[in-house]
């Protein structure tokens, strides 16, 4: 129950560094607007609201949920600050949100009201009154640009700790990779390099190791095989990773019913170092794949297969 509890919250978690990314993404958007005159109430209100309909008000109640409510942990200083710039995010958003509102909807009546204002008193008030409400909103839209940009800095900042405190999980790192596009549009891409070298010794090889053992563990042998072909490009020679690659890849094989390729990748596991870390369990799936092949290949007369699996098999049978 306490395991799975931790999962549950894992995701959460997960979900809630993806909309901070997709947030950020977005506001990159409508900084672009901005400094080049196009943007429109329009382009931010998907962005931010308090109607629960838009990428930043959905964050701020994940985090909220995660950080202030859910009560799965103890409440670390970091989640305590990381809770508090997104809930920080949303509130900057929430005024440049209606200083943009005013200057889309209020500033040009002002601009006509001024052409056609006569020059009694009462109307140089009033152009007064206006011209400091827009002067305060095309201030506050400035500012609140640049406030937003600042405080997004400090919550990838701290999102770094998460990262490197997560390192052991393997569902972060699996999501680091499976969004690494993501990744590269918040951080740039040496940016993004630079998460996995802080998580990891050897960067990305170590990053496609655990996703490789991951998926490995939980069987899902195409997307082993994929990360662990990309940690042997890295390093061609890595004798322990060898084992592992030829296992996903056989094993992917046979359940694709590709016979001859799943024999080929499971004869160059051998010889096979005792050292214990290529797991015992992974021989008697590889030993009950064999005697399969065989038994289903009889009829396709591929004697030079068939040989191999059983000798595969038998070699497997006398280590065990």
């Amino acid at each position: 129950m306490e395991r799975k509890a931790h999962r549950v919250r894992d995701q959460k978690i997960l979900e809630m560094i993806r909309g901070l990314f997709e947030a950020e993404v977005a506001f990159q958007g409508i900084s672009k607007k901005y400094k080049e005159g196009l943007l429109r109430f329009s382009d931010i209100e998907r962005w931010v609201d308090d109607r629960g309909q838009s990428l930043l008000y959905l964050l701020k109640e994940r985090c909220h949920s995660l950080f202030r409510f859910l009560g799965t942990g103890p409440f670390h200083k970091k989640e305590w600050l990381l809770d508090l710039a997104i809930g920080s995010i949303f509130h900057e958003a929430m005024k440049l949100r209606e200083n943009i509102y005013q200057l889309e909807v209020y500033r040009p009546k002002y601009l006509q009201y001024k052409l056609e204002a006569g020059r009694t008193d009462y109307e140089k008030d009033y152009m007064m009154q206006f011209e400091k409400i827009i002067s305060r909103a095309e201030q506050g839209a400035t500012e609140g640009m640049e406030e937003t940009r600042s405080l997004f800095r400090d919550a990838k900042a701290h999102l770094l700790d998460f990262f490197k405190a997560s390192a052991e999980n393997p569902y972060m790192v699996r999501f680091l990779l499976e969004h690494h596009p993501l990744l590269e549009s918040v951080y740039g891409e040496e940016g993004a390099r630079e998460v996995f070298r802080k998580l990891f010794q050897n960067g990305f090889f170590d990053a496609y190791w655990v996703a490789g053992q991951s998926y490995l563990d939980s069987e899902h042998y195409d997307l082993s095989s994929h990360y662990f072909l990309k940690a042997r490009k890295i390093s061609p020679k890595h004798a322990e990773l060898r084992p592992f690659l030829n296992f996903s890849l056989g094993m992917d094989a046979y359940y694709r019913n590709d016979y001859p390729k799943a024999v080929s990748c499971f004869h160059k596991l051998f010889p096979l170092k005792s050292d214990g870390k290529f797991k015992r369990e992974y021989l008697r799936k590889v030993e009950e794949a064999c005697k399969t092949i065989v038994s289903e290949m009889r009829e396709e007369r591929d004697s030079k297969s068939i040989g191999k699996a059983r000798s595969i098999a038998e070699q497997i049978k006398r280590m065990l």
